[in-house]
């Protein structure tokens, strides 16, 4: 049995999804003029920053 996780640029899709996800959070959570935690917001940028450069890797 084996399972296959997609090929290499499907996974860093995957990241900047995700980072997407999380960054659209953080602008809501900045609308509703709540604290924003600073490690969240740099922990999207890492992922972006991954995310490309996982794309231009692979």
């Amino acid at each position: 049995m084996s399972i296959e996780l997609g090929n290499a640029s499907a996974f860093g899709w995957f990241i900047i999804a995700v980072a997407t996800i999380m960054s659209i959070g953080i602008i809501y959570t900045y609308r509703k003029n709540q604290a924003i935690k600073l490690k969240y917001v740099f922990a999207v940028i890492i992922m972006f920053v991954i995310g490309i450069k996982w794309l231009l890797d692979n």
